[in-house]
């Protein structure tokens, strides 16, 4: 299937994820040079015994972007906002206590943490998530120093670093989002070509499979027929037909609203994709003609509970508008397969508190005797279900 793929979005996002990860740097190696003069100026004054107490701030802001850049979350990011206001009110409470001459070079150290702060940077791909994050920031570093400040008893300004660094971040941003809405805008026809791209080789997909069914079914019998002389023997006739009824059930194309199966499990499905078709996802179904076997109503109340669950995934989640039910008996059994090339999931990763999957289709279908098998990766999922039609019939 070809895929139309969208770089400047990709870009646009990978572009806010750097800067972001760039704001974190300048703060970790801004509070190692802002540690390292606060050590330089405490030792030229003798003031060894309470350096550890002033570095301390210094180096907890830097742990928090460490933290920050380890994991960019909403949680990590809101801790860092909220240990960082917590350190830059001990910085000039500490430091004017220990050494009153703290602050005589202006608020340049005071408000070092203070600054940091307001490099939080984006949580994600979107510009405008750094922006309200930078804001958010600024506002939290400006309030932290200004109230470290009147705790210590100074009269001295916060300075204007946090002010600089959170302009130069807001237009950074600001120019970020402004790219994402206008790429997105222009994107737009391109979404749409991919959609009706997708729809098209989806249609070329059935039609594959359709030649295929008819290729190793009625075209090799026509062939050995043509090859066999005299009348067709009872054997040949029997074969010729089975293949037809296969080609038959092996339909490409949308099943008619009125269309019947001919099994109360088969119209079943029919009268459930008929509930779907105002979803947004085109449902093709197969096979539904090639159910002879009679189920009871609880097995078949099971089955279309599951698929209805399997279905409601497709439409919630796969981000598709095209899947597919191939319904089949054989051996004694009764399979049903819910089939889309959305995106999908990891099966193992599914929380045992997560009941949608477990409850809805594995445990329904267990119930009465069947078993659930899940494939699930980039290109799509597909969920088969199987009754054996010894638990079925009656």
């Amino acid at each position: 299937m070809i895929d139309v793929g969208l770089p400047r979005v990709a870009a646009a996002r990978i572009t806010v994820v750097g800067l972001a990860l760039t704001q974190r740097m300048i703060a970790l190696v801004g509070a190692g040079i802002s540690a390292t003069i606060v050590i330089d100026v405490q030792v030229s004054r003798g003031l060894v015994e309470t350096l550890p107490l002033i570095v301390a701030p210094y180096v907890g802001i830097g742990m928090l972007a460490l933290l920050l850049i380890w994991r960019s979350t909403v949680l990590t990011a809101t801790v860092f906002l909220i240990g960082g206001a917590v350190l830059s009110v001990a910085v000039p409470v500490i430091g004017l206590a220990a050494d009153p001459g703290f602050a005589d070079s202006g608020p340049y150290l005071i408000n070092r943490v203070a600054t940091a702060i307001c490099l939080v940077g984006a949580v994600g791909g979107s510009a405008v998530s750094g922006l309200l994050w930078s804001a958010v920031g600024f506002v939290v570093a400006q309030s932290s120093v200004m109230v470290g400040l009147a705790l210590a008893g100074s009269t001295i300004g916060s300075g204007s670093g946090p002010l600089i660094v959170f302009s130069i971040s807001a237009v950074a941003y600001l120019t970020l989002a402004f790219a994402q809405r206008q790429t997105a805008r222009r994107l737009e026809p391109l979404r749409a070509a991919e959609r009706e791209v997708r729809d098209l080789d989806g249609r070329r997909e059935l039609e594959r499979r359709a030649a295929g069914v008819v290729h190793d079914t009625v075209l090799a019998d026509l062939t050995a027929i043509a090859r066999s002389p005299g009348t067709l023997s009872d054997h040949a006739r029997t074969v010729l037909s089975g293949h037809l009824r296969v080609v038959d059930a092996a339909s490409v194309g949308d099943t008619p609203a009125s269309s019947s199966a001919g099994s109360a499990l088969g119209d079943a499905v029919l009268g459930l994709v008929r509930d779907y078709q105002w979803s947004g996802v085109r449902i093709d179904v197969s096979g539904v003609d090639s159910l002879h076997g009679r189920v009871s109503a609880p097995v078949r109340h099971a089955v279309m509970g599951a698929v209805r669950a399997a279905l409601d995934n497709v439409v919630q989640h796969a981000s598709t508008d095209r899947a597919e039910i191939v319904v089949g008996e054989r051996t004694g059994q009764v399979t049903v397969l819910v089939v889309d090339d959305g995106v999908g999931f990891d099966p193992a990763e599914i929380a045992d508190d997560r009941l949608g999957v477990r409850a809805s289709i594995t445990d329904r279908i267990a119930q009465v005797g069947g078993t659930v098998r899940v494939w699930s990766g980039p290109d799509g999922t597909t969920v088969m279900m199987t009754v054996p039609l010894s638990e079925a019939e009656r």
